[in-house]
């Protein structure tokens, strides 16, 4: 029998290849031992530095933070992220206690579950997993001499190590000592783990850390930073708080990547709770300021630390009366608004898959006024996409004119150069107009007395 083929011959080929979009919309909680190692009571004296070598961990709920062990400020943190209305789908948690020398631990007098132990703890050091217990009186254990008394404090301990358990005794960033120079290391680390996130938070309010949190952030293209600055509380004091804290840092190295709330009351996670919040929106579409927060309580400052903090585009969390409490005015350090940069962030990274996805779906995209107006019609696509989120101003009249949100200008064939055509190398312009959020009202109003 003849093969039909060589009459009517079908062939379908299927466009399978999609490049992937990035992660806008995840929070990553950095903190120093967050618990989520599974190490009981039973085990942390066994354990080897293969089973506790995970140092991030995933959480689309609350309750699986707890369930895993999670405690302390870390535990505070999460709660505040997972607080706010809608609920966001994912948290990220990593372990950062690389960052720091030292980490600090201070005894509660809650019971261990072992006999004649008033706190045990496990750590890991180099290649190892030490193990000490506390009788009252003394450690004794493997990791002994890596703990260190405070001079002041006698129920404060430093422990050179990444604690991977704990009873008998709460983790205390506060008292934790930063290591300089040290956090590039360790959050490479954790992308190398895990790098689906997007905006960073930290238990810690120690300006030794979050300038270099804040410095690393810069560098990248994907990520942002939220932080908070205690308002001189316990860090700042020397030179008086704002010199010092990390709102002016951000101020002076005009940085757009990180923002910084300043709340001066203790375990006030606004900077976990704003990221929960506003992550949940999708880019474009929100605004960082006026926003209620769930979790977490607002500061009462005067009118004097208020244009203190806003100067230097700092943001505050503050009760306005009337059953108003709201975030205020929503700015990254160099004045910029937290949505303007978010979106920026993920147009670059969308505009770019899309064109990737359509360039390697095709056998060719011809160096000729067809394949430029292919490229052309696949940017516009992307920006009007933008333009629908929210992230860029709408098309209006202005008075004759016609203003459009976004361009594109197709470059003519005249334009290039045979050098760029052999490369294959195509430069396209375009510009958009952000469209910025209405954050403040000034009504301007006159009262007429009729026939007069």
């Amino acid at each position: 029998m003849a093969d039909l083929r060589r009459l009517f011959n079908m062939k379908i080929t299927r466009q399978t290849k999609a490049a992937a979009y990035g992660v806008f919309g995840v929070g990553l909680e950095l903190t120093p031992a967050p618990g989520f190692y599974g190490v009981t009571k039973e085990n942390f004296e066994s354990i080897t530095a293969a089973d506790v070598s995970k140092i991030v961990k995933v959480y689309s709920l609350y309750d699986d933070v707890i369930d895993d062990g999670v405690t302390g400020a870390a535990l505070k943190a999460a709660n505040a992220y997972f607080n706010q209305k809608p609920t966001p789908d994912t948290l990220v948690i990593a372990d950062i206690s690389g960052a720091f020398s030292s980490v600090a631990i201070l005894l509660n007098g809650d019971d261990t579950g072992i006999q004649d132990v008033k706190a045990a703890v496990a750590f890991v050091s180099g290649d190892d997993v030490l193990n000490a217990t506390f009788d009252g009186t003394a450690w004794v254990g493997t990791g002994a001499d890596k703990i260190t008394a405070d001079e002041n404090n006698a129920e404060l301990y430093q422990v050179d190590g990444r604690i991977v358990f704990l009873t008998g005794a709460d983790v205390s960033v506060g008292y934790s000592d930063v290591k300089a120079d040290s956090f590039a290391n360790v959050i490479t680390a954790v992308k190398k783990q895990n790098n689906n996130w997007f905006m960073s938070f930290t238990t810690s309010r120690n300006p030794a850390l979050l300038t270099q949190v804040a410095d690393w952030t810069e560098a990248q293209t994907d990520k942002m930073a939220a932080l908070v600055d205690d308002g001189g509380a316990i860090y700042s004091t020397n030179p008086p708080w704002p010199a010092g804290g990390i709102t002016q840092y951000l101020f002076d190295k005009q940085y757009a990547g990180s923002f910084a709330t300043t709340t001066r009351i203790e375990s006030n996670y606004v900077d976990a709770a704003q990221a929960g919040r506003c992550l949940t929106m999708q880019p474009g579409s929100e605004t960082w300021a006026l926003k209620t927060l769930s979790g977490v309580v607002t500061d009462n400052f005067d009118e004097t630390d208020y244009q203190t903090i806003t100067a230097i585009n700092g943001n505050t969390y503050e009760d306005y009366g009337s059953g108003v409490m709201v975030t205020y005015p929503g700015t990254v350090g160099d004045g910029e608004s937290i949505e303007a940069v978010r979106f920026c962030y993920w147009l670059a990274d969308y505009m770019q898959k899309n064109m990737a996805t359509f360039a390697i779906n095709q056998k060719k995209i011809a160096y000729a006024p067809s394949g430029i107006e292919l490229v052309c019609k696949n940017m516009e696509k992307s920006l009007k996409t933008g333009q629908d989120n929210g992230g860029i101003l709408e098309n209006f009249t202005n008075g004759d004119e016609y203003v459009r949100g976004f361009t594109v200008t197709r470059p003519t064939m005249s334009q290039i150069t045979a050098a760029q055509q052999i490369k294959g190398n195509l430069q396209v312009p375009f510009q958009f107009y952000l469209a910025h959020a209405i954050k403040n009202v000034e009504g301007i109003g006159t009262a007429l007395t009729w026939g007069m």
